[in-house]
């Protein structure tokens, strides 16, 4: 809001200005009207190319005086002002050049005002042209008559004046109204789950408590790789008293002790030959059993004695994927067999919509194409996403229509769709969606990118670009949406350009008064 009110005063003062532009340049923008004190209407051209958008005034030209142009050259790639470059002007007949004025630099980030003589008077076809690099944008302006005498003031036509300097400093943006083959979208409450074929649901293998994992917490929507440890399974020690199995533990220790202490005596004795070979290895093999019996003792005290998640069974993810859901809280005891989480792959996901059943013909050819979830954001689907059934599954008694659609998430992220969409993650499983659906044929009508349409108190307007600096605001009656685009019933004509990015800054200008005839 700070930016839209420094725009609008910024605005407000450039129309206050002394200069017939009505932009407050200074000295390097002036137009030279002579001695004259009558203000005539400037002529104001726009030209676009495929890269570049040209707004270019100056006083109408008088035979073999000079001219003071104006132009303003916009990149249409980010729309913003051009820094460097050549700008040319010049008159041609016959397709000869008869006069022409050049300058190598701008005046301002967006703005050449190169000066020249204009030819005899005569009817000319006025061209421009912008150089940077080697682009070369080429403006062909219609024909211009220099007369002999300069044409007398005239009032100009009202329309919202939003001046180059206050577009490129906002985010602003401009499409051409076009036809496009088109068809409906419908929306359908949904409901996420993971496909029946890429989950997996991961058992205790027996019975005890289950320790999530410490390094990082477990939570649905989380993605794993194949052998990661996602936590403990803590056997159960039911029967086993405490002080039983700290005197079997001790007394494993205490017998490994003495079997040592008779190694060692026997050991010489051997070497001398005064007892047989066999003597210490029998030994040695009572040793090792005494060994495994203590860490068995020790091992299940531990169990015991252990805190939370430490000293259990290791469990980890069989498959790589993305946890969908978590069924054993932390620390909780299961049983043998018992669920602890369900794991899903990363290649596709279900949305289960359920709806008042619709008539076959509104559901003719549907495909999914994009999920909008709680905040609106919208997400395109991948190619491949389809429905699992011809048509939707309906409820006899309740006439509650039922369809799954499978939606492919290729990277596990999320999925690319139309050009100015969202970029999102990949619903998480369980969440509440609207599935958009495409139904219908597809027929060619003319449209408009969605963004182009401001509501303003709940009624669509469109602002139409006029000229370089000229808007109009038109109530629009808009169709159907299909994808990024929506179709217009009325208020916008094919190849008109319609603001795509700033509508809402445009019309601050009117709120602010600055709703007049373009006069410079």
């Amino acid at each position: 809001m700070c930016m839209a009110a420094a725009l609008l005063m910024t605005v407000a003062c450039q129309r206050s200005g002394s200069t017939p532009h009505g932009h407050d340049h200074g000295n390097d923008h002036g137009h030279d009207h002579g001695a004259s004190e009558e203000e005539v209407e400037p002529i104001a051209i726009t030209r676009w190319t495929d890269d570049y958008e040209l707004f270019v005034e100056f006083p109408p030209p008088q035979p073999k005086k000079p001219v003071r142009y104006h132009a303003h050259v916009t990149r249409l790639r980010d729309f913003a002002a051009v820094k460097t470059g050549r700008f040319s002007v010049r008159f041609e007949r016959a397709g000869t050049k008869v006069a022409e004025t050049s300058i190598d630099r701008v005046a301002r980030p967006g703005i050449f005002t190169p000066e020249g003589k204009a030819p005899a008077q005569g009817s000319y076809e006025l061209v421009m042209q912008y150089e940077e690099g080697g682009t070369v944008a080429l403006f062909r302006c219609g024909a211009l008559a220099v007369p002999a005498k300069p044409p007398p003031e005239t009032a100009g036509g009202g329309s919202i004046a939003f001046l180059k300097e206050a577009q490129w400093a906002i985010p602003f943006g401009t499409a051409l109204a076009s036809k496009r083959a088109m068809s409906r979208e419908l929306e359908l409450p949904a409901t996420i789950e993971p496909a029946s074929s890429e989950q997996l649901t991961m058992a205790a293998p027996i019975s005890g408590r289950f320790f999530h994992r410490e390094s990082a917490a477990l939570a649905s929507g989380q993605a794993v790789q194949k052998g990661d440890t996602l936590g403990t399974l803590a056997p159960n020690a039911e029967g086993e008293d405490l002080g039983r199995l700290e005197l079997a533990a001790e007394q494993s220790r205490i017998e490994g002790q003495r079997v040592q202490r008779e190694i060692a005596r026997v050991r010489p004795l051997v070497e001398r030959g005064l007892l047989p070979e066999k003597r210490r290895i029998d030994l040695e093999n009572e040793l090792l059993q005494r060994e495994a019996a203590r860490k068995s003792a020790e091992q299940r005290l531990g169990r015991v004695l252990a805190p939370a998640g430490r000293g259990g069974l290791p469990l980890r993810a069989a498959v790589s994927g993305v946890i969908a859901e978590v069924v054993a809280p932390n620390g909780e005891p299961v049983a043998s067999g018992a669920p602890l989480l369900r794991l899903r792959g990363s290649g596709e996901l279900w949305a289960r919509a359920r709806f008042v059943s619709r008539g076959s013909a509104d559901m003719a050819g549907a495909v999914p194409a994009a999920v909008r979830s709680l905040d609106s954001t919208r997400l395109s689907l991948a190619e491949g996403a389809r429905f699992l059934s011809a048509e939707p599954v309906v409820d006899a008694t309740t006439g509650i229509a039922t369809w799954v659609a499978a939606l492919p998430v290729p990277d596990g992220s999320g999925a690319g769709g139309d050009a100015g969409e969202a970029t999102a993650r990949a619903p998480n499983v369980g969440a509440s969606v609207v599935l958009i659906v495409r139904a219908g044929e597809r027929r060619e009508t003319l449209a408009v990118p969605a963004s182009a349409v401001v509501e303003i108190n709940t009624v669509p307007y469109v602002f139409v670009q006029t000229g370089g600096e000229e808007f109009e605001k038109r109530r629009a009656d808009v169709g159907f949406r299909d994808g990024e685009y929506v179709e217009i019933r009325s208020g916008v004509q094919e190849g008109e350009h319609v603001v795509t990015r700033g509508g809402f800054d445009v019309h601050l200008a009117t709120l602010a008064g600055l709703v007049e005839s373009h006069r410079h």
